[in-house]
């Protein structure tokens, strides 16, 4: 759908390309809107030196009006920096943020919706700052406007060049200059140059070596660098490009110089600069889709003619349509689980009514959850905003749309949790439409009656702007939040260093589905395999930007489907290929003749420095994109081959936009971990991830039988673990057809009611769990495993009596 869009502009290239890029995908310009200093808050170069906004050259910016042929919005910077975090939060009424200079988008872009009420979303030229990122989300969302951020991750994208996007301005003839520099490798000999020039690139790429200035988002000059100011760029959106009269350049004893400008004009394009729509738009270049690892994996999986069906040592398993109506009526609801490190709440569900018959509707049932899940929390001196993770099972997806908005409210702030979301249809416990789990990781601190209280310092990763990256959250949750894990107690002052971040992270990441980013419409174009490829992509990316190393295991969320065993097989697929050390990442070879267009021998003479020259030294620069390796194998410390994390499969009644695959992983940032594997007696095998310096163990584990959840009862045992710290168990409706299954210590699980349900090898089993334990952590009040078995222990006998009834 076409959105009408106020461009934020600032004068600098990132915000007019990123012009170029909404009307590629489809969108209309309906206004310009540009914040600028106060005469008396700037100096004589007109540079308000803002965290938030580019001022210097502000008084070219009314030009644009006429040089686009688009309405130009302004407003006065009135207010300075004072909120400094990272992640912007919308401001208290009456509190000091409200004088913070974010805010002064808001009586902008209120003028702009009055003069043009069909606007309904607004674009910017963030690349790689979320400080700017967050601030202009924060506002357009509670102004209703679409938040757009096209150039998002930019260097990140293929080719994986940091250069690529100064090389994609100067393919559709966007001219920006260089007007201020604040980096020690450039000074004012490079005002004024087209920073879209070989020449200038080569000496952006010389300057950012010499001076060690490799990182990812320099040479586009994301860390202040330098600014720029464009004059002009392709028809028909430019009507008429700029010109400027440069004056002397100013230099502060700090080094940084700024272009003075004797005046600007407007002055018509000459012929052949004002080209027909059509020829910028087929010059635009639109990254691609997929990473170049993850284009390997989607083609070999389209290539593979391995028509094998999965493999089952029970083949009645495997092809048997479901005969159990055990709907998992019995199981715990509403539990609450306190340690140390955790505290979790499971499955919580409106109770309160008597029967199926007279319940209330989806709507009544969440916001009875919130009101619960408050309570509980104020008990345990808690807050909603320490919640890191969720997950929302509903009766059916239809009710989504209704109850989202609830959920929204009640998580409206500064990066709210993680969140997977499913429909699981009528194994939803009779008379329940809606169930609710969190998680909340604490420190360890305890008061005087030996009370854990303090959350955990945590980290989210929450972008609601459309870029060409990965999803922009559709909800009211982050696409990751990380905390740091516990420190074992067995770890020496010298390990840690004091530092309770040694051990690295743990990472939540939201359930994954398969969205084109820029559009966020479902891609179909390449049925299962590609929707399977596309959202393991957004994984990774996500995974790439919390820093994740390692997954200590993964479940594949498929929707119903008549035989869905050759999905199985394909996600499974997927995620060994991703895993395989010889699906590398792109990028080092990529490229190397993208820019023989704009080869200047001259050029390249000109920007090397004499001395340089004289004695054949020129700084290299290494122009890919810094991206890190995942998985990373050398975080691994073992032998290799290292084994490949777990990947489940779990088939539930639907998924959010009816999409056919949904990946859900927790991921490990720790710099040296651990991973074994112990083969069980029944043919499944214990998975274990172990960061080094850390007292969590990550679990995973199919259950076919009551024999593993008895191996792994004796596991723990022997381990001394008193408590899950937290837990997914993921069961289908035979898990209780086995007595002895629900024994064991599953308190501290959330449990996910499915269809079916398949190992790591594509075998058909009963359910599968993936959780953390933390060694040393006590259960609130309980000691030892038998603690843990109590609170299902008496669920076994009513769930056979369940089946009993069913069969009569």
């Amino acid at each position: 759908m076409a959105l009408n869009v106020i461009a934020l502009v600032s004068g600098g290239k990132d915000s007019f390309f990123s012009i170029l890029h909404c009307l590629a995908n489809g969108h209309n310009i309906v206004a310009l809107a540009n914040l600028y200093p106060s005469p008396s808050a700037t100096s004589d170069d007109e540079d308000l030196n803002s965290y938030m906004y580019q001022t210097v050259g502000h008084s070219v910016i009314p030009l644009y009006e006429q040089a686009l042929g688009i309405p130009l919005y302004r407003q006065e910077i009135t207010g300075k920096a004072v909120n400094s975090d990272r992640d912007y939060a919308a401001p208290v009424q009456g509190g000091g943020q409200s004088q913070d200079e974010t805010e002064d988008l808001v009586p902008l872009l209120r003028k702009a919706m009055v003069a043009h009420p069909e606007a309904n979303a607004v674009c910017s030229g963030a690349i790689l700052s979320t400080y700017q990122r967050t601030r202009v989300e924060s506002v357009a969302l509670r102004l209703g406007l679409a938040p757009l951020s096209f150039l998002w991750q930019y260097p990140l994208l293929p080719p994986y060049s940091q250069s690529q996007l100064l090389f994609d301005m100067a393919a559709v003839g966007q001219e920006a200059i260089v007007i201020k520099t604040a980096s020690g490798g450039l000074d004012e000999r490079i005002l004024g140059w087209n920073v879209a020039a070989q020449s200038t690139i080569t000496r952006l790429q010389k300057a950012m070596a010499k001076f060690g200035e490799e990182s990812n988002g320099a040479v586009v000059g994301e860390g202040g660098e330098f600014e720029t100011l464009c004059l002009d760029g392709p028809g028909p959106l430019w009507k008429k490009r700029i010109r400027i009269e440069p004056g002397a350049a100013g230099v502060s004893e700090g080094g940084q110089s700024v272009l003075r400008m004797r005046a600007s004009e407007l002055e018509e394009k000459s012929e052949g600069n004002g080209d027909g729509d059509g020829d910028w738009k087929a010059a635009l270049r639109i990254p691609d889709l997929f990473d170049d690892e993850f284009k390997r994996v989607l083609d070999g999986l389209e290539s593979s003619n391995d028509a094998q069906s999965c493999i089952s040592d029970d083949a009645t398993l495997l092809n048997e349509p479901i005969t159990s109506t055990c709907t998992f009526d019995l199981l715990p609801r509403n539990a609450s689980v306190d340690s140390p490190t955790t505290f979790t709440y499971s499955n919580l569900s409106d109770t309160s009514h008597s029967s199926a018959s007279n319940r209330p509707s989806p709507s009544r049932q969440l916001t009875k959850i919130l009101l619960r899940l408050d309570h509980v929390l104020k008990q345990w001196r808690l807050s909603r905003s320490d919640i890191n993770h969720c997950t929302l099972l509903l009766r059916s997806m239809a009710d989504f749309t209704v109850l989202n908005p609830i959920y929204g409210q009640y998580f409206s702030g500064v990066s709210p949790p993680a969140r997977v979301t499913v429909a699981v249809g009528d194994v939803m416990p009779a008379g329940i439409d809606v169930m609710l789990s969190i998680t909340i990781d604490k420190d360890g601190s305890s008061d005087k009656k030996r009370k854990s209280v303090r959350s955990m310092d945590r980290q989210g990763l929450h972008v609601q702007g459309r870029s060409y990256w990965a999803p922009a959250n559709i909800g009211p949750y982050s696409q990751a939040v990380s905390v740091c894990l516990p420190v074992s107690s067995s770890c020496s002052q010298a390990e840690s260093g004091g530092d309770i971040s040694s051990a690295g992270e743990v990472v939540y990441v939201a359930g994954q589905i398969p969205l084109v980013p820029a559009s966020m419409e479902v891609f179909t174009e390449r049925g299962f395999k590609g929707q399977a490829t596309l959202s393991l992509q957004h994984l990774w990316r996500i995974g790439r930007a919390k820093g994740v190393r390692w997954w200590a295991g993964a479940v594949g969320l498929i929707a119903s489907c008549s035989q869905p065993e050759e999905k199985v097989r394909t996600a499974q697929a997927a995620w060994r290929a991703i895993h395989n050390p010889r699906t590398k990442a792109g990028g080092d070879e990529e490229g190397e003749d993208e820019y023989d267009e704009y080869d200047d021998d001259d050029d390249d003479d000109a920007a090397i420095d004499p001395w340089d020259r004289r004695n054949n030294h020129t700084p290299l620069f290494n122009d890919s994109t810094l991206r890190s390796p995942l998985p990373d194998y050398s975080a691994v410390q073992q032998p290799p081959p290292a084994p490949t994390p777990p990947c489940f499969i779990a088939q539930v009644a639907a998924l959010p936009r009816a999409v056919d695959v949904e990946w859900s992983a927790t991921g490990l940032t720790s710099p040296s971990l651990q991973t074994s594997t112990i083969p069980l007696a029944g043919g499944q095998a214990l998975t274990l991830t172990s960061p080094t310096l850390s007292s969590s163990t990550f679990y995973a584990l199919a259950i076919a039988s009551s024999a593993d959840a008895d191996a792994l009862h004796q596991h723990l045992r022997r381990e001394g673990a008193r408590a899950w710290a937290a837990a997914t168990l993921y069961a289908s409706p035979r898990f209780g057809e086995e007595e002895g299954s629900l024994k064991r210590n599953w308190r501290g699980c959330q449990w996910v009611p499915c269809q079916r349900v398949w190992d790591a090898e594509g075998r058909e089993c009963r359910a599968v769990v993936v959780g953390r334990v933390d060694r040393g952590a006590a259960l609130g009040g309980e000691s030892g495993v038998e603690g843990l078995a109590r609170g299902l222990r008496f669920a076994e006998g009513r769930v056979r009596e369940a089946l009993e009834r069913a069969a009569v």
